[in-house]
């Protein structure tokens, strides 16, 4: 068993918090084989921006980036409507960090799908800091969104654990300097100090402010 001794904790929210990472591929799944392409490519576009992957479907289809980005954001917030509850054990352990450790969302996805869908689980309460996409110039996996997490909760990111379940997430968070958590198989080894299949096989001793996984 691994333990992880912190002074804060930042969380992805697409697919680590949220199943949000389903939603995503599924509509990525969906624009390319209404455009004819490899569906094969899907995993490309994961844990990705919007406006990235609009970039990548205009230049694969000679169509205008703009236009993709529009159709990208219309449809994600709409699908993202059939989400009503966080991934399994958030909940659990988002309360057994309340006023222990300060806590800190770090996302690419934009601010207004981010609070609604938070908020609609119940974790916003749990989360006095959020960082989205709207926030920084670069997304992940540059560093930005770790960097100003860190930040504003006041924490050295060497000190700070971090939860991803993508590549590029865990890029930015290791690039951040802060003790990344890979959540399922998909995170790269020499990105990670543990893994775990989701958050509902992390536990939290609150006395030595020690994660269990």
């Amino acid at each position: 068993m691994a333990e992880l001794t912190c002074s804060a904790a930042v969380f992805d929210c697409d697919g680590t918090l949220i199943d949000s990472e389903r939603v995503w591929l599924d509509l990525m799944t969906r624009l390319l084989e209404e455009r004819h392409l490899r569906v094969e490519d899907v995993g490309s576009l994961q844990g990705i921006t919007a406006a990235e992957a609009a970039e990548r479907l205009a230049v694969a289809t000679s169509s205008r980036r703009d236009e993709c980005e529009e159709e990208i954001g219309r449809r994600y917030s709409t699908a993202l409507a059939s989400i009503t509850e966080p991934m399994p054990g958030v909940l659990e352990l988002l309360t057994a960090l309340d006023g222990v450790i300060p806590i800190a969302v770090a996302t690419n996805g934009c601010r207004v799908d981010v609070e609604a869908m938070l908020g609609r689980v119940g974790v916003a309460k749990h989360v006095p800091h959020m960082f989205t996409i709207d926030d920084v110039e670069c997304g992940k996996p540059e560093p930005d969104l770790y960097i100003n997490a860190c930040a504003a909760m006041g924490h050295s990111p060497e000190t700070v654990v971090a939860f991803e379940d993508s590549a590029v997430g865990a890029r930015a968070a290791f690039a951040a300097g802060c003790r990344v958590v890979g959540l399922g198989p998909d995170v790269p080894s020499e990105l990670i100090v543990a893994r775990a299949a989701s958050l509902a096989a992390v536990g939290f001793d609150a006395a030595r402010r020690t994660f269990t996984l």
